[in-house]
């Protein structure tokens, strides 16, 4: 297998990326490498990522400011994180003060996580974009672009590129069941 690929085909979506190096042989395997390679620093202070993270434990955390594809789109992104958050708090906050009543049992940190990332698919869809969901130690997505050719075969070669990672990658999609009417 050309383990370069996955790392040629963004390389191609995003050009920034152009400028860095493909990891050498025995790191391009290694998920933590990729990780450090999908982030650029801009005029050497500002980080850019194209690979986004988002820990169901730790949503208030979730910053969508360095997401350089968001950045390119000269969005508001202090509003959007501030929004992000205020759409899923009514959840935290019921399950904080009825936790006894519905059961230490319930993920409530991924369904709102799920719905953080659903939130941030509607606007990515918006803007003509993709998103591919990464499951790893956390949560991690990219938006790629709606045209971008090869999105199935990316996500094919990256699942066993990272196979020894136990990582996995899908084409985000809404479900049915999160959808409110």
């Amino acid at each position: 297998m050309n383990d370069k690929k996955i790392y040629k085909w963004l390389q191609a979506w995003f050009p920034e990326l152009d400028y860095k190096k493909v990891p050498k042989e025995k790191q391009r395997r290694d998920f933590e490498h990729f990780k450090a390679w999908m982030v650029v620093e801009k005029g050497g202070k500002k980080t850019r990522s194209f690979l986004m993270s988002v820990h169901p434990a730790r949503l208030q955390n979730n910053t969508v400011a360095s997401s350089a594809v968001l950045q390119d789109l000269n969005l508001n992104l202090d509003k959007m994180h501030f929004e992000l958050i205020q759409a899923i708090q009514p959840i935290l906050v019921h399950y904080e003060l009825n936790q006894q009543n519905i059961g230490k049992n319930y993920a409530v940190h991924e369904q709102a996580a799920e719905m953080l990332l659903s939130r941030i698919y509607q606007l990515l869809k918006e803007k003509k974009l993709k998103m591919l969901l990464i499951y790893a130690d956390q949560y991690y997505w990219i938006a790629v672009p709606e045209h971008a050719e090869k999105v199935n075969k990316f996500c094919k070669k990256f699942e066993k590129q990272f196979k020894a990672d136990d990582v996995r990658i899908e084409l985000f999609a809404l479900q049915d069941c999160l959808q409110s009417t």
